[in-house]
């Protein structure tokens, strides 16, 4: 009897390399004599079809764009930020009235904005350039100051930002992991089709390669099952200890 193997806590190397082992035991047999040929070419289709789909995570360069995007959006609205509070201090009343307008606009907005997440922040600088645009003294005031290519750079940078979060979104909506987990399920589907046509060959005990494949397969499965205990071990220790 074949041994019972955690298939699902496999992760999706392991997964590949244990479908791609058995396989090989089971394809060093002579299928079209033991009936098995249909069931694991099917077995070895989805293999082929998940190994060529598996692509290990190594990190989106979207968020790499992502987090440039967003320290170059910090920096302008930092930088906004200080002059404006720097020119509530200047000896021009004219520059000191605008400062304060715009620091009044900005306090609306709340204090951290740059701590904000991904979305509530780039909603919030969209809302402050909206409103300087609007606004017709709040207008005067960034022209008094000089800070219209100071809120031309902290728009494009919130725009590009923007533009790439939502490739972003796409991206993980595409992502291989998404169909990889669907085709792990056809996988094992399929691998139980397999294991219990020999299993059912085993039993009537005519043919003795059955019996020598569930062995082999077995031997493989508890090196398998060692790798996934361990690992279930050392989190619960890890959990433990915190």
């Amino acid at each position: 009897m074949f041994s019972s193997i955690h298939l699902t806590l496999l992760r999706h190397n392991e997964f590949i390399q244990f479908i791609t082992n058995l396989s090989g035991i089971i394809n060093a047999n002579d299928l079209e004599t033991l009936k098995l040929k249909s069931e694991s070419d099917d077995l070895t289709a989805l293999l082929a079809t998940i190994t060529a789909l598996y692509k290990p995570d190594l990190g989106s360069q979207l968020t790499k764009l992502l987090e440039q995007d967003d320290e170059r959006r910090d920096r302008a609205l930092v930088g906004i930020q200080s002059l404006i509070e720097a020119y509530t201090n200047h000896y021009d009343e004219a520059k000191k009235e605008a400062a304060l307008a715009l620091a009044l606009s900005l306090k609306k907005f709340g204090t951290g904005i740059a701590r904000q997440n991904y979305q509530a922040e780039t909603a919030t600088i969209t809302a402050i350039i909206e409103e300087w645009k609007r606004e017709t003294n709040l207008i005067a005031g960034l022209s008094k100051l000089s800070l219209n290519e100071w809120v031309g750079e902290l728009g494009t940078a919130n725009s590009q930002f923007d533009t790439h979060y939502i490739d972003r979104v796409k991206e993980d909506a595409a992502a291989p992991d998404v169909k990889l987990i669907a085709l792990r399920k056809e996988a094992i589907q399929s691998y139980r089709t397999l294991t219990n046509r020999i299993q059912a060959f085993a039993t009537i005990g005519e043919e003795p390669a059955y019996a020598a494949i569930i062995n082999e397969c077995n031997s493989l499965i508890e090196k398998y099952n060692s790798v996934v205990n361990a690992r279930s071990k050392k989190e619960n220790e890890e959990v433990s200890a915190e």
